[in-house]
C-alpha cells in the first residue's frame, strides 16, 4: 500500500513539474496559445491524469490515453506500443478517426509494429516527426510508417525513469502548414507520453505481481491436493457447475470471474488444518471440528495477500453461512451472505454429496437434489436453490 501512494505521489509530482515547464515555456514561445488555451490544455491534462489514475485496468488506460490524444492534440491517429520483457514491440491498441476513409483506416490498422524506426525512437531523446513531403526515406519505409495515409507522424517514447515503457505514434492528416507538428503540440505529446507511461508502468507492474501471487497461491492448492486428493477434484467439479449458476443467475462477468476463482480456492485455508484431522476417516470430535471450521477464514487471509482478490476472499469466508444463520464464522443470514457466498454454498453441498468422503459414500445426483430442495431456506438460499435445479432441467 506504502509503494502505491508513494508511486501515486511522484506521478502527481512529475505532472505538476511537466505542466510549470509547459506554461513556463510557452510564455516566450512565438505563437504560444493564449491564456484561455494554456488553462483549457491545464484542464484537459489534469483530467487526464485523474483518469489514469482512478483505474488499474490496462485497456481503460490505453483507451483513455488514446482518446484524450485525438481531441487534445487534434490527430487522427493514434498507436500505442508496449515493450514487452523479451524485448518485442507490440501493439496494444489502435485509435483512428472516423472521419478518415475506410481504406485508409483498415490500411493504418495493419502497420507492422516491428520497425526499426520505432526501435529507434525507443533510444532517442525525445520524440521524432516524420513528414509526408520528405522523400527521403523509401517507399517500403514509408508505406511502413503510414505515411501514404498520413501527413505527419509524432514517435513519442513512453518512459519512467531510465526504464523505457513503449511508445506512442501519433498521426495528423488534415492540415496544410508545413510544420504539422509544431514545438506546442510536441510538447503536450511529450506530457501526455509521459503520463501514459506511468499509468502503463503501475499497471503492467500490479499485472506482475499479481500473476506471482496466483502461482503462489496455485503451489499451495497443490500442495493441498497432494495432501487431500479429494479436494482438488471436487474444487475443479465445483469451479465449472459454480460458473455456470453464476451466469444462469444473470451475475455480471467479473462477478462468474469472483465466482470462479472463489470455488477454486475455497477450501484452501485446509492447508493448516493438521493431517490426522483433515484425513480422519470417521466423523470428527468436537475439538476436531472447531479446528476444521477456521478454514474459511485462513483461506480468506491467505487470498487477501493478492492484489484484487479481495472480493473472492470475501466469498470464501462466507461460503459456509447459511441463510438461517446458524452457519460460520459469523452466522451470517439471508441477504446479508453475498449472493456469490450463497452461490457456492449451493455447489460446494451438491458435489460434496456426489463425491462422497472417507467417512461417507457418495449418493446420487437425484438424492442430491432432493437434499437441497429440503434444506432451502435453512442451509442455502431457496432462490439459489431452484436456479440450480434449473440447470439440469
Amino acid at each position: 500500500m506504502g509503494s502505491e501512494v508513494g508511486l501515486e505521489r511522484h506521478i502527481a509530482g512529475d505532472f505538476s513539474m511537466a505542466l510549470h515547464q509547459y506554461l513556463g515555456q510557452n510564455q516566450v514561445l512565438a505563437g504560444a496559445p493564449s491564456a484561455p488555451e494554456a488553462n483549457e490544455h491545464f484542464a484537459d491534462l489534469f483530467n487526464l491524469s485523474r483518469l489514469l489514475n482512478q483505474t488499474n485496468r490496462l485497456d481503460t488506460i490505453l483507451k483513455t490515453i488514446a482518446r484524450h490524444s485525438l481531441s487534445l492534440l487534434q490527430v487522427v491517429y493514434c498507436r500505442i506500443l508496449t515493450l514487452e520483457e523479451d524485448g518485442r514491440l507490440v501493439t496494444r491498441l489502435i485509435e483512428i478517426d472516423e472521419r478518415l476513409p475506410e481504406m485508409q483506416r483498415r490500411r493504418l490498422e495493419r502497420l507492422p509494429a516491428a520497425l526499426r524506426e520505432y526501435r529507434q525512437v525507443l533510444h532517442s531523446q525525445g520524440p521524432v516527426v516524420y513528414q509526408a513531403y520528405d522523400f527521403v526515406h523509401t517507399p517500403m519505409v514509408r508505406q511502413n510508417l503510414g505515411l501514404n495515409d498520413l501527413n505527419s507522424l509524432c514517435l513519442v517514447p513512453m518512459r519512467v525513469a531510465d526504464e523505457t515503457v513503449g511508445l506512442i505514434v501519433l498521426g495528423d492528416h488534415w492540415r496544410k502548414e508545413e510544420v504539422l507538428f509544431n514545438e506546442e503540440r510536441i510538447r503536450l505529446a511529450v506530457m501526455i507520453a509521459d503520463q501514459a507511461a506511468a499509468a502503463i508502468h503501475r499497471t503492467m507492474l500490479n499485472a506482475r505481481l499479481h500473476e506471482s501471487q496466483v502461482t503462489a497461491i496455485r503451489a499451495l492448492v497443490s500442495m493441498l491436493e497432494q495432501r487431500d486428493l479429494y479436494t482438488g477434484d471436487h474444487s475443479r467439479r465445483m469451479t465449472e457447475l459454480a460458473g455456470k449458476l453464476a451466469r444462469h443467475m444473470g451475475c455480471p462477468p467479473e462477478e462468474v470471474e469472483a465466482v470462479r476463482w472463489a470455488a477454486i480456492l475455497h477450501d484452501l485455508g485446509k492447508v493448516g488444518i493438521p493431517d490426522e484431522t483433515l484425513r480422519k476417516p470417521g466423523e470428527l470430535s468436537a475439538e476436531e471440528w472447531k479446528v476444521m471450521k477456521t478454514h474459511p477464514q485462513k483461506g480468506a487471509e491467505i487470498i487477501l495477500m493478492l492484489s484484487g482478490l479481495e472480493h473472492v476472499a470475501m466469498l470464501v469466508l462466507a461460503h459456509h453461512e447459511r441463510f438461517d444463520g446458524t452457519g460460520y464464522p459469523y452466522g451470517l443470514a439471508g441477504s446479508r451472505i453475498p449472493l456469490g457466498a450463497r452461490i457456492l454454498a449451493v455447489v460446494d453441498a451438491y458435489t460434496a454429496m456426489t463425491d462422497g468422503r472417507v467417512y461417507r459414500p457418495a449418493v446420487s445426483h437425484h438424492e442430491a437434489l432432493a437434499e437441497l430442495r429440503r434444506c432451502a431456506g435453512t442451509h442455502f438460499d431457496p432462490q439459489v436453490v431452484e436456479a440450480f435445479l434449473a440447470l439440469f432441467n
